[in-house]
């Protein structure tokens, strides 16, 4: 056995790795399902207290005696009532968070800091395994974020969302999607970055950021977001969410395996995904505030079957486009 594990020490690690991800949100997933209604209410209740404590406040009211128009502005920000309170502000500050992450990232890559020597160690162990069986599988996860399968996707929620009579939702869809894409292929151009050398799948592109991390995020995250805002289930929308993290880990793996990409590259499509998400949610929620989407329509037994027939089509196109186009592809 440990003969065994020595001369797969590449295999094995990144097993456990993935084990230990999906034990965590597993375990992270059940926490919040048994506690996380609970520990919001408490939250909530808790912040209620403290506006009305600072409310209170006696330099809280010079404030609002002497300059009511800011005192009113920010008063609006932390409200908990409308989207233009302090649901806009926590996905304002969500988004200048990634932002700011995102260009340490640069930073540290232009400088050629730690985080590129561990490209490099990350990039050499995965050569280590082109001639492992697990690449076939991991072919196929690449293929869910590849161009085709993208505008399958798009296509067939477009159709959907014009079905159940939510035109609206298409314009987050379209922001996410296109908004990403475009912010990352201009990225790619101004870093042009190299792809790793033991490069598994020919490309023409720069290797800085992931497009397929970028649009996994994007793209997956948003119809997650979709399905979680339909969704009246707490427990099925957690469990939404901890799936669709666990998809888009595996897809970014995929192209650190398969050395396409450099781990920070995955890092960095990650992180572009995440704010284009985030304005495609904020977007979104606007618009919903504006009485433009409706997420408490009834769904029809016709309209689960073509969500269904949605997804067997993506599996299907997935397939088929990993087949013929990706395999073929290996050198």
């Amino acid at each position: 056995m440990i003969t065994l594990i020595q001369k797969n020490q590449q295999l094995f690690a990144l097993g456990i790795f993935i084990l230990l991800v999906m034990v965590f949100l597993w375990v992270l997933q059940y926490a919040v399902i048994r506690y996380g209604q609970t520990v919001l209410n408490q939250l909530l209740k808790f912040w209620t207290a403290l506006r009305q404590y600072l409310s209170q406040s006696k330099r809280l009211i010079r404030l609002r005696n002497n300059y009511p128009k800011l005192y009113d502005a920010l008063s609006q920000r932390l409200d908990i009532q409308h989207f233009y309170g302090l649901p806009l502000t926590v996905l304002l500050l969500v988004m200048g968070y990634i932002l700011a992450l995102f260009f340490g990232l640069v930073e540290d890559v232009v400088t050629s800091d730690t985080i590129v020597a561990m490209d490099f160690f990350v990039s050499q162990q995965m050569s280590m395994l082109s001639e492992s069986p697990i690449v076939t599988f991991f072919i196929l996860m690449t293929s869910f974020a590849s161009t085709a399968t993208t505008c399958l996707i798009v296509l067939l929620v477009s159709i959907l969302c014009w079905i159940v009579r939510q035109r609206y939702i298409l314009v987050g869809l379209l922001i996410a999607t296109l908004g990403s894409t475009i912010f990352t292929f201009l990225s790619k151009l101004l870093f042009h970055r190299t792809r790793p050398v033991d490069i598994l799948l020919f490309e023409q592109t720069d290797s800085f950021p992931s497009g397929h991390a970028t649009i996994t995020v994007a793209l997956y995250g948003f119809l997650a977001y979709m399905a979680i805002r339909f969704s009246r289930n707490f427990a099925m929308q957690v469990r939404i969410a901890a799936i669709t993290i666990f998809f888009s880990l595996l897809i970014g793996l995929s192209r650190i395996l398969l050395n396409e990409h450099y781990l920070s590259d995955v890092l960095g499509g990650y992180l572009v995904g995440a704010l284009w998400l985030m304005v495609a949610i904020s977007m979104t929620e606007w618009l919903r505030a504006r009485n433009k989407i409706d997420w408490q329509i009834v769904w029809s037994v016709t309209h689960f079957r073509l969500v269904w027939l949605s997804v067997i089509c993506v599996l299907i196109g997935t397939s088929i486009y990993a087949e013929f186009y990706q395999f073929p592809l290996l050198l």
